[in-house]
């Protein structure tokens, strides 16, 4: 927002320097985007226009931060008046407009205004155009309050404020026309509407050179209705942006009785009668201080420290300056703050005007999390690097279901529709669906989602983290290709030892007889196949898996051992028999696996064992032994040919 120089200097004659303005609001409220001759740009909050869009309450503020004292604005003496022929207000939309005030007065004639009022409304953006208006324009950037004058003799039968009939319209002052709508708020008289309430002045009622009999208005309308209106209408104006961010009804008269001062000053103006509507005076915004929780809530008393806070009475000292009323310990809010509502708002305002660069600099407390609350995020994201890596794609379902498929589900007390009133109880079903609907566009599907599942059980209802993984293929069958990406994940995470146990017409996913998960291969007019395991198992095994041991200082002794054996023998128990052979087995690996027709009805497998104990150094002798009782029982178990 664009601010005279000027006009500050004139409200705040202490104020030293534009360079000083520039420093104490960036250190101390706002940023100064730029300094352009006499125009100072200031980036105001949106919540602080109320106090802080004009000239007279950026100056109070420059007084509260560098000192000196703000002149006072002349205001003039205004009678109320009930209304009379000439002069009468009602309001028949009054959850529109909260105040309407409405002042006749008559001039001799209308000329230019001062030089010194054109050029502050040159450097706050705006276009001098006659005494009246530009006195409008000026109380605006003064004190905030926007005004609107119409010519008394174009006005019939008083003013009205109320909604717009649909389709009615008006031509604005920059005579462009518009159709309003039943939400608009607009000021009318018995014919017409005579301005868009709170954007735009109509061209109908339009001060002219020839006027010499006003009315002024000075209104508070409430902030969202203008901003729609404004907005349906692309119709943006200081007017609006200031009630679209809320305005004091307090500004109303400030507006309009400084208004007519400078009419009286400037062009002689005589006058009549003032009209106040709908006023009633605001509740007052009372905040109890309490300087411990300031200085808690700041930081500045730190672990029980005292040394760094600020003490009450300064605390307190800073509020009277920025016009705050303080009683004891409570501090009543000035009307014009419409932002200060809470303890913390205060709490702001004390620390701008002490300076955030006064503030002393602590190291930043850190609360310690046991590394189990962030093992699963860890395993989370390395399984989604690992999935996305081949070539599998994220999905997020809802944890609602409307398909009750067993007595466990857990069904909402109030479901926002008939087809989410259960918690779902696994994660293939709704990444089926989501192959089913994808179908559409891809010949192969393949998705997994990170995901919780429900169930009600006797100790209550039960939430537990699974990982579901599902590919789907028009033409072949997916249930190996998950299979193997199953078993590359869990080698992927750190897993080694664990087995897929057939059960059913599944695979059921171990590790040390405890159940990962199962593998499933559905059938229909495509093939489906989909993985569902227990993320929270999955830590538990993972963290074992990665239990660490001291070297051994002995050397190892490795030797390799080939066999065939009949293809249905699964490589998981060979494996479990080699491990379980001899206490002084450290690894077994299976190195090579051969099929091939010459072999006949039977498979090779190679599997390398490295024999090594923590305690002594191994013999030939003694590992010629162990691995001729490993032969005697490979034979004896699986019928197996040693080659």
């Amino acid at each position: 927002m664009k601010f005279s120089y000027t006009l500050l200097k004139k409200l705040l004659p202490s104020l030293k320097g534009k360079n000083q303005l520039v420093e104490a609001l960036n250190f101390h409220a706002f940023e100064v985007e730029g300094v352009d001759g006499d125009t100072v740009n200031i980036a105001l909050p949106s919540n602080r226009y109320s106090d802080a869009a004009s000239h007279l309450g950026v100056a109070r503020l420059l007084s509260a931060i560098s000192g000196g004292k703000v002149g006072e604005l002349k205001l003039a003496t205004l009678k109320k008046s009930s209304g009379s022929r000439i002069l009468s207000v009602s309001i028949e939309s009054k959850h529109r407009c909260g105040r309407y005030s409405a002042l006749y007065a008559e001039i001799p004639k209308i000329g230019e205004s001062p030089k010194w009022m054109q050029e502050i409304l040159t450097a706050c953006g705006t276009r001098p155009i006659n005494a009246v208006v530009d006195i409008m324009n000026y109380v605006m950037f003064e004190v905030g309050q926007p005004l609107h004058a119409f010519d008394a003799e174009l006005v019939s039968d008083g003013i009205s404020v109320r909604l717009a009939k649909q389709g009615e319209r008006i031509i604005t002052l920059d005579g462009a026309a518009f159709k309003l709508t039943a939400e608009d708020l607009i000021i009318a008289d018995r014919k017409r509407p005579l301005a868009i309430a709170g954007v735009k002045g109509g061209k109908f009622a339009e001060v002219t050179k020839e006027t010499t009999r006003l009315i002024i208005e000075s209104a508070n309308f409430e902030p969202v209705g203008v901003y729609r209106t404004a907005r349906r209408f692309n119709l943006f104006t200081d007017a609006s942006a200031r009630f679209s961010h809320g305005l004091s009804h307090v500004l109303v008269e400030r507006g309009i009785r400084r208004a007519a001062q400078l009419l009286q000053e400037v062009c002689k103006a005589k006058l009549g009668d003032w009209v106040d509507v709908n006023y009633h005076k605001p509740q007052k915004t009372v905040i109890k201080f309490e300087v411990d929780k300031f200085n808690k809530l700041t930081g500045l008393e730190f672990n029980g420290s005292t040394k760094l806070t600020i003490n009450k009475n300064v605390c307190l000292n800073y509020l009277r300056k920025l016009g705050f009323v303080v009683k004891g310990d409570f501090v009543e809010v000035p009307p014009e703050r419409l932002d200060v509502t809470i303890f913390e708002d205060l709490t702001e305002e004390i620390v701008n005007l002490h300076g955030y660069d006064k503030l002393p600099s602590a190291a930043p407390r850190v609360r310690l999390i046991p590394s189990g609350s962030a093992d699963i995020i860890t395993l989370k994201d390395k399984i989604r690097r690992l999935l996305s890596g081949w070539g599998m794609s994220e999905v997020y379902n809802y944890s609602f279901t409307g398909t009750a498929d067993g007595k466990k589900m857990v069904e909402l007390e109030n479901p926002v529709s008939e087809d989410k009133k259960y918690l779902r109880s696994n994660l293939a079903t709704s990444l089926i669906k989501n192959i089913e609907d994808n179908w559409r566009f891809f010949e192969e599907v393949r998705v997994f989602e990170l995901g919780r599942v429900f169930a009600k059980e006797k100790i209550g209802i039960i939430e537990k983290p699974w990982l579901g993984l599902a590919i789907g293929i028009k033409k072949g069958s997916p249930f190996l290709e998950l299979k193997g990406i199953v078993e590359q994940l869990l080698r992927g995470i750190g897993l080694t030892d664990f087995e897929f146990v057939p059960k059913g017409g599944e695979l059921r996913v171990e590790s040390d007889h405890h159940v990962l998960g199962h593998v499933r291969h559905y059938t229909g007019d495509h093939s489906i196949a989909s993985c569902e395991m227990d993320m929270n198992e999955l830590l538990r095994v993972d963290v074992e898996e990665k239990e660490y041991f001291p070297l051994s200082k002995y050397p190892s002794i490795v030797r390799d051992i080939s066999i065939l054996v009949d293809p249905e023998i699964r490589v998981t128990e060979i494996q479990n028999l080699l491990e379980n052979a001899s206490h002084t087995i450290e690894d077994v690996d299976l190195i090579d696996w051969y099929e091939d027709a010459k072999l006949g009805d039977k498979k090779s497998l190679t599997f390398r064992l490295v024999f090594q104990s923590p305690e002594r150094t191994l013999k030939e002798q003694e590992v010629d032994r162990q691995m001729a009782k490993i032969v005697v029982r490979l034979r004896s178990k699986f019928d197996a040919e040693i080659r």
